[in-house]
């Protein structure tokens, strides 16, 4: 089942792109439905195709990547590796879509999170304090209330039948950290370049190079095909790069 609600033979396109000229560095097809699995095969084949240039990868890089990234395995990953990642969270994720988040005004993406004193702020003004930490199922859970919900006039909205409204943040250590980072104004500054960086090669391929289905079948085939699209690309950008400095 694809994004279009239908059941049809595709591929999931992955490249990673390089901000500063545009240039593809990685790129493969893979089957998975989702890119939950697909940040680590990525950076794995970015490392392959630089090694002749690195001999490891520097720690100043920096990746974003969407809310489709967003697992407790690729933000451990990114943490041990010691790299330099942006992931989208879904608050975030809406707030560039442009929801409508007003339509049920007592979601969790309503409640502002501040770093710096470890609390959440609800939609009226009160604040919830971090009031209790555990494990459930190796993942860690953070809960958030405050006793000031029994006096609140939309108590019945916000809390329904219980006493008071408690906001959790659940996942592994390395995914509230990545989560914490995305509410900051500089980390979300940063992830902001990925709409044109990421985004722009697909448009290309797709509009101009007229890629809008594959020629060929099966993996191994689809593959090639991708990728030899991806060298067109880059061979167009690495043109106009040498034709921009000659002129």
């Amino acid at each position: 089942m694809n994004k279009k609600g239908k059941s049809e033979w595709d591929y999931n396109a992955q490249i990673i792109v390089d901000e500063y000229k545009g240039i593809i560095l990685s790129s493969y097809v893979t089957q998975n439905p989702t890119d939950h699995f697909e940040l680590i095969p990525s950076i794995e084949q970015l490392e392959s195709n630089l090694e002749g240039i690195y001999d490891e990868m520097p720690s100043n890089f920096q990746f974003s990547a969407d809310n489709g990234y967003s697992t407790d395995e690729n933000t451990t990953y990114l943490e041990e590796k010691g790299l330099d990642g942006y992931i989208s969270t879904r608050k975030l994720s809406r707030k560039e879509k442009k929801y409508n988040l007003w339509d049920k005004p007592f979601k969790k993406d309503n409640f502002t999170y501040d770093a710096e004193i470890e609390i959440y702020i609800c939609p009226l003004g009160e604040i919830l304090y971090r009031r209790k930490t555990y494990e459930y199922k190796n993942k860690q859970r953070i809960s958030y209330w405050t006793n000031e919900c029994k006096n609140c006039i939309m108590k019945e909205i916000c809390c329904k039948k219980k006493n008071y409204r408690t906001i959790q943040d659940c996942g592994k250590s390395s995914k509230i950290r990545m989560q914490r980072k995305m509410e900051t104004d500089w980390a979300q500054k940063i992830y902001k370049k990925r709409s044109k960086t990421a985004e722009l090669p697909f448009a290309h391929i797709k509009q101009n190079m007229k890629l809008h289905e594959f020629t060929t079948t099966g993996i191994k085939n689809t593959n090639t095909e991708f990728k030899l699209y991806t060298i067109g690309h880059n061979l167009k950008r690495i043109y106009n790069e040498i034709n921009r400095k000659n002129n």
